[in-house]
């Protein structure tokens, strides 16, 4: 029997009097797994895992709580779930989720000025905040039944055998203990590694009630997180000064965590003064954290009061409450959310690198961490020998081994023992690996000596350029180029909180600088010759104005920086990318596919789109980089910092691994690094074979990790100086496009539809407005073509350019698909997609039949795709001729409307109302102001008359001229049912409506009683529709 051997069955032999200890009975001796990770390290699992995921009958995102039975109609989709019965609107009010009923009770919503127990709602259990949308789709799933018993598995119920001395249980979804290069580990489902020297860690709070934290520690815990509070002014937690003495007395490693009800700055503010004066009162001092204190962010619910929605926001409140711990002498922070609010208004880059405890129970975390340390609450329904009830079960530990445990607050990395980084002499621009928009700046672009330095918004500007300078012994002197004077300590005294300073070279240790990979990501930490001291920003903040100073390493994320060199890459042109080890071999997406996760390789030059990339800077020489065929992002595969990490396409995140760096070689080339990894773009083995994919790899300086840059001409490029040279061939103007293959087939949507997908097709010229489209120019030179009858433009189906491709109106939207370029040629006009130059409005088949579908085809330039444009003639267009030829029958002025059957009855707003949707009817003239009308005309002719008693303009009611269609007035908006035409016919006229040149003003019946209705009608020449205007002078 090998030692290996020996030393298993011991730990089995162990472990089963543990498990048996516990109530649990082993089921099978634990053994290797075949699977690798990245150090070729064997997994230890622990039993038999269950893959289970969330049973129908579980709330999404929270396995152990029941659904309820129904949800209430009246709560908003967008409402936050925020216990299983229970749910917060935007505005911050509180309902019951199934009736909608608003919720008062004060222990669930607090008052205005006390916010409640954020744990009172769910009885101590933690609960995942998730939207009341996707709490609908799991209830309909559900049939409307709830069925606890197919819930989330029990993360204490799995009978397994263990291989360490630890009470925590796997959570039932395929995360699991087990080891990792010869430390404790912790696995995602599926065997991806969380975390490495992994240490089993609870969180509680007064709902575990008294804690027997002898047994708790006997179990095998080995840690605790202590809720001391939530909110400001509150007491403490009260079993917080029980737990935290408790743990004291038995040296069990312990951190503390508030949950915040900030809703600005402010309100961090008086939270972090509050949980100051509480650590101090309850004697812990920042040496007795072996963990963070944790600042506990979360939707929560709070009578009259709503959480921020705003990252911005966010960030400002973070900020706010770090100063002031710091302040306090607490150094030891982060933050605790879960995935999903994480993802939301959390969702900002500093807030991230601050985050190391993150809630998700399920199988992963769905969390990128920016650090190597890392906290994971996989699960809330633990049972732990010692607690009454369940408790929340973590495991935290290092991604990457870590010769210290990096969570202690005196636990500071010796930053000689990481590699140095070398980097050609040059000038580069350093900007934050916390704030990439942001970099190294001399204030002013000052040259005293003397002057202190800080962190500012990109700019570009010689201030925020610095020249490196290897020196003998490794290390660089990082000059600025607007002062010509170098980063500095002053005095040449290192210690922590030590601003830095520009000064005039001296050559000594406190004007040199070490370059040192971080360990995690693509962020340098630069190390003072001086010692064991590192640039880092005040208080990590990441505002303009920070001020740079020394600190101790904690490879924190305001200690890493990204380096770039000053460059000018074109931003305004595509580029090409090509190989200096092979000048023909390029950058390209293989088969100009647009799909996500495509591998990058080099290719002969071809000349298509998918060898064309846009570079759009983002920071100070920080690119993000996108293929001109498929739009999507060149990136390092799943954020990997590994060698031979894949480069891929995928869709633009903005994350790290689609950010890049430009570093310039002595040939002029560059060298491109990502954000997340200090390693290079890469050949493999230096291989430009057709079909080469990249990868990452350690910088050597190689023709493998070099690239050339030249402006590229795209398509889209090609397409633009089309619509630009051809923008005057056709005026903005209404027009009927008729097709070549027959001179009375016109273009026409299909029905006169109104509908988006409404069909294009070929018809008969019946001048309606299904018939007229509208042409108008965009300032490069595009057209849109806009139906008259529905208002929507000319659209490719699914916008995508292809062969026989589907034309169709839909709401504009401004996209290609709804672009085209009009080229003349000789009387007729091509009509080509903004898409793809290559193709042009075709009708199919060259048919002349009515209902001929309207298409995309390929260019051939016969009839079937040429069309001649001619004004429209819509019944708008005679109508405003109308208009026009009428202006001056009857004159602006004040007027009395008489119906010619009955001079003494006129036009009258029924009871002189003031009121919109007031009857206008026929009534025996009083000299009234209901009964006088105000004309005037507009540009084209149109008249609008306005009621002198209300103010009100005469309307047709709806907007749509019919068959007894009412009258009335109402407030003017300048419609077509607001506007008539004023025809004289001898001493009276015909008052016709600008909708429809058929209708016009008419007494129903020809009545001449009071009370008569006024309508529209169809024209007729009868008295009923003639008015005798009788003008006013007042």
């Amino acid at each position: 029997m090998s030692k290996f051997d020996v030393r298993r069955v011991l730990v089995i032999m162990m472990t089963a009097s543990l498990v048996g200890a516990l109530g649990v009975s082993p089921v099978t001796a634990n053994a290797d797994t075949g699977g690798t990770l990245s150090d070729q390290t064997n997994v230890k699992t622990i039993g038999d895992q269950r893959m289970s995921r969330n049973g129908l009958g579980s709330m999404p995102d929270n396995p152990t709580q029941p659904l309820p039975d129904k949800v209430s109609a009246v709560t908003p989709d967008d409402a936050a779930v925020v216990a299983p019965t229970l749910a917060t609107k935007k505005d911050g009010t509180t309902v019951n989720l199934s009736t909608g009923a608003t919720v008062t009770d004060s222990k669930i919503v607090g008052t205005s000025t006390q916010p409640p127990d954020p744990l009172g709602k769910t009885d101590g259990k933690r609960f995942i905040p998730v939207q009341a949308g996707e709490v609908k789709k799991a209830v309909r799933a559900n049939g409307g039944e709830v069925d606890v018993a197919t819930g989330g598995k029990d993360a204490g119920s799995q009978s397994v055998p263990r291989v360490r001395n630890i009470a925590l249980q796997n959570n039932g979804y395929g995360a699991y203990w087990g080891s990792y290069n010869g430390t404790p580990a912790f696995f995602e489902a599926g065997g991806n590694l969380f975390a490495q020297q992994a240490k089993g860690v609870i969180d509680v709070s007064q709902w575990q009630g008294d804690i027997d934290w002898q047994a708790v520690k006997n179990s095998g815990v080995e840690g605790a997180i202590i809720r001391i509070s939530y909110g400001w002014g509150n007491d403490y937690d009260p079993k917080a000064i029980r737990n935290i003495n408790e743990c004291k007395r038995l040296g069990i490693p312990f951190g503390v965590y508030i949950y915040s009800y900030a809703y600005d700055s402010a309100g961090a503010a008086a939270e972090g003064q509050d949980v100051v004066a509480k650590l101090r009162g309850a004697g812990v001092s920042p040496s007795d954290l072996s963990y963070p204190v944790f600042y506990d962010l979360e939707h929560w619910s709070w009578t009259g009061h709503a959480p921020p929605s705003s990252p911005w926001v966010y960030d400002g409140i973070v900020n706010s409450w770090y100063s002031q711990l710091q302040a306090g002498g607490y150094n030891n922070l982060s933050i605790y959310s879960y995935t999903g609010y994480l993802n939301g208004p959390l969702n900002s880059g500093n807030i991230h690198s601050k985050t190391r405890w993150v809630a998700s129970y399920g199988p992963r975390t769905g969390f990128g961490y920016s650090t190597n340390e890392r906290g994971w609450q996989y699960a809330d329904n633990g049972s732990i020998p010692g607690i009454g009830g369940s408790v929340d079960l973590n495991a935290f530990g290092n991604l990457s081994y870590s010769a210290s445990w990096p969570w202690g607050h005196n636990t500071f990395t010796d930053i000689s023992q990481h590699p140095q980084v070398s980097l050609s002499n040059g000038k580069y621009y350093i900007s934050s690996a916390q704030r990439d928009t942001a970099g190294i700046d001399v204030p002013g672009a000052s040259t005293a000596d003397g002057t202190l330095l800080q962190l500012f918004g990109a700019n570009h500007s010689d201030a925020q350029r610095y020249l490196f300078t290897a020196q003998n012994d490794g290390s660089y002197e990082i000059k600025n180029v607007a002062s010509n004077k170098v980063l500095d300590v002053p005095g040449g005294q290192a210690r922590a909180g030590k601003a830095i300073q520009q000064y005039a070279a001296n050559g000594t240790a406190a004007q040199h600088w070490f370059l040192r990979e971080s360990g995690q990501r693509g962020g340098l930490v630069i190390q003072s010759a001086l010692g064991n001291f590192v640039l880092d920003l005040a208080l990590g903040n990441t505002t303009d104005f920070t001020q740079l100073q020394l600190n101790d390493p904690t490879l924190s994320g305001s200690q890493q920086y990204f380096l770039s060199s000053v460059t000018q890459i074109s931003t305004s042109r595509a580029q090409r990318i090509s190989s200096v080890a092979n000048s023909s071999q390029v950058l390209d997406i293989p088969s100009a596919s647009d799909d996500d996760n495509v591998g990058v390789e080099v290719y002969s030059w071809n000349d298509t789109d998918a060898q064309k990339f846009n570079f759009h800077e983002i920071g100070n020489a920080i690119y993000e980089i996108t293929n001109a065929g498929s739009g999507k992002a060149v990136e390092a595969a799943g954020a990997g910092y590994l060698n031979s990490t894949p480069i891929q396409q995928y869709a633009p995140n903005h994350t790290s691994a689609q950010r890049w760096m430009p570093r310039l070689n002595g040939n002029g080339s560059y060298s491109f690094f990502p954000e997340c990894a200090n390693k290079a773009l890469d050949l493999p083995g230096g291989s430009t074979q057709n079909g080469t994919y990249l990868q990452l790899y350690n910088s050597n300086g190689s023709s493998a990790q070099q690239w050339r840059l030249e402006d590229a001409t795209t398509n889209r490029d090609k397409i633009n100086k089309l619509a630009a040279q051809h923008k005057t061939d056709l005026a903005d103007g209404t027009y009927t496009f008729i097709s070549s293959t027959a001179q009375n087939k016109v273009m026409e949507v299909a029905g006169g539809s109104h509908e988006d997908g409404g069909k294009v097709q070929l018809y008969d010229l019946n001048n309606t407005y299904a018939q007229a489209w509208q042409v108008s120019h965009d300032a490069d030179g595009y057209i849109t073509l806009t139906n008259q009858a529905s208002g929507k433009v000319l659209d490719v189906n699914g916008g995508v350019a292809r062969l026989s491709a589907g034309v169709q109106q839909y709401t504009s939207n401004g996209s290609w698909a709804q672009k085209w370029i009009a080229l003349k040629s000789g009387d007729h006009y091509t009509l080509m997609s903004g898409i793809n130059r290559s193709y042009v409005l075709d009708v199919a088949g060259g048919s002349t039949m009515n209902g001929a579908v309207v298409q995309l085809y390929s260019n051939n330039g016969t009839s079937a795709q040429q069309w001649r444009p001619v004004a429209a003639k819509t019944p708008r267009t005679a109508l405003n001729a109308l208009a026009a030829a009428h202006k001056t029958d009857l004159a602006d002025g004040k007027y009395v409307f008489a119906t010619k059957n009955a001079y003494k009855q006129v036009l009258d707003v029924v009871s002189g109302s003031h009121s919109d949707g007031a009857v206008v009817q026929l009534y025996e003239e009083n000299n009234s102001g209901a009964q006088i009308w105000q004309v005037s005309h507009d540009s084209m002719g149109y008249v609008t008359l306005t009621n002198s008693g209300s103010g009100k303009v005469l309307d047709v009611s709806g907007g749509v001229a019919t068959l007894n269609a009412r009258v009335q007035q109402f407030s003017s908006n300048g419609s077509w049912a607001q506007k008539w035409v004023a025809v004289k016919n001898g001493d009276h006229c015909t008052l016709i409506s600008a909708i429809d040149s058929d209708y016009v003003l008419d007494v129903a019946g020809g009545s001449s009683k009071n009370g008569a209705t006024v309508q529209l009608y169809y024209s007729n020449g009868s008295n009923a529709q003639h008015w005798q205007g009788k003008a006013l002078s007042r």
